[in-house]
């Protein structure tokens, strides 16, 4: 479930990714009712089995089981999934198909969930795929000309032209764009910020340049316990 709001006197309005069908909104009669048996909103992070009712207008969410167990996020990895729920709900249409989405969500996740993984390696690697998922990727091991991107350079990176070899003001490294490629940590924070701002100028044409409400949610620097990398929020 991506998101939830409150819809007439009890219901509420549920956006979910799904398999199949890509964003899809259902309706949810008495969702806020905490009391009432069977009306409880479900969980936040997890895949779930759902079953409708209804024809017409939004369908009418009567069940929904989770085929997993609860994941229970918190701190850095918290705001990065509302961050992955924001940039879907904006890059989709309604019931636009988007095969390997679904799965791309789901294993970032779980990836979310492991102390191990550095936060924003997660969040650049669902950024790329989402680019890709769009028909906007880019390979990120090649420059436009064919040539393999040699760590020592400096790139241009544009979704017109692609990776062209420049030393201008914007240019990344080729370093840069390997570690991109291969989900690899960035060991400094400096050239963790210009990947952060290289992905997110990749993909303002699809998701907009509205700031995004899930920066509200980024704990300080010094709550981290997610690695060396995990100071880097997706900023808006």
């Amino acid at each position: 479930m991506l998101h939830a709001r409150p819809f007439k006197e009890h219901g509420l309005l549920l956006d979910w990714l799904t398999d199949t069908r890509g964003w899809v909104r259902m309706r949810q009669n008495g969702g806020r009712r905490v009391k009432k048996r069977g009306s409880h909103r479900p969980p936040n992070f997890v895949c779930l089995e759902v079953e409708t009712a209804g024809r017409g207008g939004w369908p009418i969410l009567t069940g929904a089981e989770p085929v997993e167990g609860l994941r229970f996020l918190h701190g850095q990895s918290l705001a990065a999934a509302f961050y992955l729920h924001e940039l879907i709900l904006r890059a989709l249409r309604p019931e636009e198909s988007v095969p390997g989405l679904f799965l791309d969500y789901w294993k970032s996740l779980a990836m979310l969930d492991s102390p191990e993984m550095p936060v924003s390696v997660v969040v650049r690697r669902f950024e790329r795929r989402l680019l890709e998922h769009l028909g906007a990727g880019l390979d990120w091991e090649r420059a436009s000309d064919g040539l393999p991107i040699e760590p020592d350079r400096q790139y241009r990176v544009g979704l017109q032209g692609g990776i062209v070899s420049s030393n201008g003001a914007n240019a990344v490294s080729g370093r840069l764009l390997l570690s991109v490629a291969r989900d690899e940590v960035l060991d400094g924070a400096d050239d963790r910020r210009r990947a952060r701002d290289l992905m997110q100028g990749l993909l303002a044409p699809h998701v907009g340049s509205a700031p995004f409400l899930s920066r509200r949610l980024w704990p300080s620097a010094k709550d981290s316990t997610r690695g060396p990398d995990a100071d880097d929020p997706p900023r808006p």
